[in-house]
Protein backbone atom coordinates (compact mmCIF):
# COMPACT_ATOMS: atom_id res chain seq x y z
CA UNK A 1 0.00 0.00 0.00
CA UNK A 2 1.20 3.21 -1.14
CA UNK A 3 1.11 5.58 2.00
CA UNK A 4 -0.78 9.19 1.36
CA UNK A 5 0.70 12.28 2.71
CA UNK A 6 -1.32 15.54 2.29
CA UNK A 7 0.33 17.67 -0.23
CA UNK A 8 0.15 22.00 0.44
CA UNK A 9 -3.81 23.18 -0.57
CA UNK A 10 -4.00 26.29 -2.11
CA UNK A 11 -7.74 27.49 -1.47
CA UNK A 12 -10.39 26.07 1.05
CA UNK A 13 -12.33 23.84 -1.39
CA UNK A 14 -8.82 22.28 -1.70
CA UNK A 15 -8.67 21.87 1.77
CA UNK A 16 -11.77 20.77 2.70
CA UNK A 17 -12.10 17.74 0.32
CA UNK A 18 -8.09 16.56 0.16
CA UNK A 19 -7.19 17.39 -3.78
CA UNK A 20 -4.97 19.36 -6.00
CA UNK A 21 -5.11 21.01 -8.86
CA UNK A 22 -3.03 18.29 -10.42
CA UNK A 23 -5.54 15.86 -8.99
CA UNK A 24 -8.70 18.07 -11.08
CA UNK A 25 -7.27 17.75 -14.01
CA UNK A 26 -7.37 14.54 -13.71
CA UNK A 27 -11.15 14.46 -12.68
CA UNK A 28 -12.25 16.42 -15.12
CA UNK A 29 -10.56 13.32 -17.76
CA UNK A 30 -12.76 11.17 -15.53
CA UNK A 31 -9.87 9.61 -13.99
CA UNK A 32 -8.76 9.46 -10.24
CA UNK A 33 -5.43 10.05 -9.56
CA UNK A 34 -2.65 8.42 -7.54
CA UNK A 35 -3.12 10.33 -4.73
CA UNK A 36 -6.91 10.03 -4.45
CA UNK A 37 -6.73 6.14 -5.09
CA UNK A 38 -4.03 6.21 -1.59
CA UNK A 39 -6.14 8.46 0.06
CA UNK A 40 -9.35 6.75 -0.28
CA UNK A 41 -7.51 3.44 0.47
CA UNK A 42 -6.27 5.04 3.64
CA UNK A 43 -9.51 5.68 4.78
CA UNK A 44 -10.97 2.46 3.96
CA UNK A 45 -8.07 0.86 5.98
CA UNK A 46 -8.42 3.45 8.92
CA UNK A 47 -12.08 2.40 9.50
CA UNK A 48 -11.17 -1.29 9.49
CA UNK A 49 -8.53 -1.06 12.02
CA UNK A 50 -10.84 1.05 14.50
CA UNK A 51 -14.09 -1.89 13.88
CA UNK A 52 -10.72 -4.60 15.04
CA UNK A 53 -9.37 -2.59 17.60
CA UNK A 54 -13.29 -2.65 19.16
CA UNK A 55 -13.48 -5.73 18.44
CA UNK A 56 -10.40 -6.96 19.82
CA UNK A 57 -10.65 -4.93 23.50
CA UNK A 58 -13.91 -6.01 23.87
CA UNK A 59 -12.63 -9.76 22.98
CA UNK A 60 -9.78 -9.12 25.72
CA UNK A 61 -12.44 -8.02 28.54
CA UNK A 62 -14.79 -10.70 28.03
CA UNK A 63 -11.59 -12.98 28.48
CA UNK A 64 -11.05 -11.32 31.39
CA UNK A 65 -14.26 -11.12 33.03
CA UNK A 66 -14.67 -14.91 32.81
CA UNK A 67 -13.06 -18.42 33.17
CA UNK A 68 -13.50 -19.90 29.21
CA UNK A 69 -13.50 -23.55 28.42
CA UNK A 70 -12.11 -24.42 24.95
CA UNK A 71 -15.51 -24.50 23.59
CA UNK A 72 -16.50 -21.18 24.72
CA UNK A 73 -13.32 -19.95 23.94
CA UNK A 74 -13.90 -20.75 20.07
CA UNK A 75 -17.17 -19.60 19.85
CA UNK A 76 -15.75 -16.19 21.37
CA UNK A 77 -13.36 -16.11 18.62
CA UNK A 78 -15.86 -16.85 16.00
CA UNK A 79 -18.37 -14.36 17.41
CA UNK A 80 -15.33 -11.60 16.82
CA UNK A 81 -14.29 -13.26 14.11
CA UNK A 82 -17.06 -13.06 11.83
CA UNK A 83 -17.85 -9.15 12.60
CA UNK A 84 -13.88 -8.77 11.07
CA UNK A 85 -14.49 -10.29 7.94
CA UNK A 86 -17.52 -8.43 7.52
CA UNK A 87 -15.80 -4.91 8.30
CA UNK A 88 -12.76 -6.44 6.16
CA UNK A 89 -15.51 -6.90 2.96
CA UNK A 90 -17.74 -3.77 3.70
CA UNK A 91 -14.53 -1.34 4.09
CA UNK A 92 -11.52 -2.60 1.93
CA UNK A 93 -13.22 -4.57 -0.21
CA UNK A 94 -15.85 -2.50 -1.18
CA UNK A 95 -13.29 0.16 -1.64
CA UNK A 96 -10.90 -1.93 -3.60
CA UNK A 97 -13.77 -2.93 -5.68
CA UNK A 98 -15.04 0.83 -6.63
CA UNK A 99 -11.18 2.39 -6.63
CA UNK A 100 -10.58 -0.70 -9.38
CA UNK A 101 -11.72 0.77 -12.74
CA UNK A 102 -10.02 4.52 -11.38
CA UNK A 103 -12.90 6.33 -13.02
CA UNK A 104 -14.77 9.24 -11.31
CA UNK A 105 -17.84 10.38 -12.49
CA UNK A 106 -19.33 14.46 -12.44
CA UNK A 107 -22.58 16.30 -11.80
CA UNK A 108 -22.84 19.69 -12.58
CA UNK A 109 -25.39 22.33 -11.05
CA UNK A 110 -26.53 24.97 -8.32
CA UNK A 111 -25.22 23.42 -4.91
CA UNK A 112 -27.99 22.82 -1.94
CA UNK A 113 -26.64 22.58 1.48
CA UNK A 114 -28.33 21.29 4.74
CA UNK A 115 -27.64 20.53 8.12
CA UNK A 116 -29.58 17.44 10.29
CA UNK A 117 -33.01 18.06 9.85
CA UNK A 118 -32.73 21.54 8.42
CA UNK A 119 -34.01 21.82 5.23
CA UNK A 120 -31.68 22.09 2.25
CA UNK A 121 -31.15 26.17 1.24
CA UNK A 122 -31.49 27.08 -1.19
CA UNK A 123 -34.54 24.88 -1.10
CA UNK A 124 -34.66 21.99 -3.60
CA UNK A 125 -37.58 22.27 -6.15
CA UNK A 126 -40.32 20.14 -5.89
CA UNK A 127 -39.70 17.34 -8.13
CA UNK A 128 -36.14 16.36 -6.87
CA UNK A 129 -35.51 12.84 -6.50
CA UNK A 130 -32.11 11.69 -5.23
CA UNK A 131 -30.19 8.31 -6.60
CA UNK A 132 -30.69 6.01 -3.56
CA UNK A 133 -27.69 4.13 -2.58
CA UNK A 134 -29.78 1.95 -0.11
CA UNK A 135 -30.99 2.69 3.70
CA UNK A 136 -29.16 5.85 5.15
CA UNK A 137 -29.46 6.69 8.64
CA UNK A 138 -28.41 9.20 10.86
CA UNK A 139 -29.64 11.89 8.80
CA UNK A 140 -29.81 13.98 12.03
CA UNK A 141 -25.91 15.04 12.71
CA UNK A 142 -25.25 14.94 8.75
CA UNK A 143 -24.18 17.81 6.70
CA UNK A 144 -25.61 16.95 3.42
CA UNK A 145 -25.44 18.10 -0.54
CA UNK A 146 -27.66 17.85 -2.92
CA UNK A 147 -26.68 18.94 -6.68
CA UNK A 148 -28.94 17.27 -9.67
CA UNK A 149 -30.26 13.71 -8.93
CA UNK A 150 -27.53 13.35 -6.17
CA UNK A 151 -27.14 13.39 -2.40
CA UNK A 152 -23.70 13.01 -0.71
CA UNK A 153 -22.75 13.33 2.92
CA UNK A 154 -20.22 15.89 4.02
CA UNK A 155 -17.79 16.56 6.61
CA UNK A 156 -17.78 20.00 8.82
CA UNK A 157 -15.23 21.38 6.75
CA UNK A 158 -16.58 20.55 3.49
CA UNK A 159 -20.13 21.79 4.42
CA UNK A 160 -18.46 25.51 5.48
CA UNK A 161 -15.49 25.52 2.24
CA UNK A 162 -19.41 24.87 0.37
CA UNK A 163 -21.79 27.43 2.30
CA UNK A 164 -19.56 30.07 1.53
CA UNK A 165 -21.39 30.46 -1.61
CA UNK A 166 -24.51 29.18 -3.15
CA UNK A 167 -23.19 28.70 -6.75
CA UNK A 168 -23.00 26.09 -9.31
CA UNK A 169 -20.47 23.30 -9.12
CA UNK A 170 -19.04 20.61 -11.14
CA UNK A 171 -19.29 17.84 -8.64
CA UNK A 172 -16.50 14.33 -9.00
CA UNK A 173 -16.95 11.41 -7.12
CA UNK A 174 -16.66 8.03 -7.17
CA UNK A 175 -19.64 6.21 -7.94
CA UNK A 176 -20.07 2.93 -5.98
CA UNK A 177 -18.46 5.04 -3.15
CA UNK A 178 -20.85 8.43 -3.39
CA UNK A 179 -18.12 10.22 -2.17
CA UNK A 180 -17.05 13.50 -3.27
CA UNK A 181 -13.27 13.35 -4.42
CA UNK A 182 -13.33 17.10 -6.10
CA UNK A 183 -15.38 19.85 -6.76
Amino acid sequence: MIPYTKPKRDNPLERAFSFTESDLKQNMQGKLSDAQVARLRQEAYQTLYLVIGALAIIGFLALLSFRASAGELMLLLSCLILPAIFAFVFTVGTTEAALSARTVSKVSGLIHLAYGMMPYQPPLPADFKPVQRGVVLGYQAAYRLAIADREFRLDRDQYQALSESHAYYNVFFVPTLNKIVSV
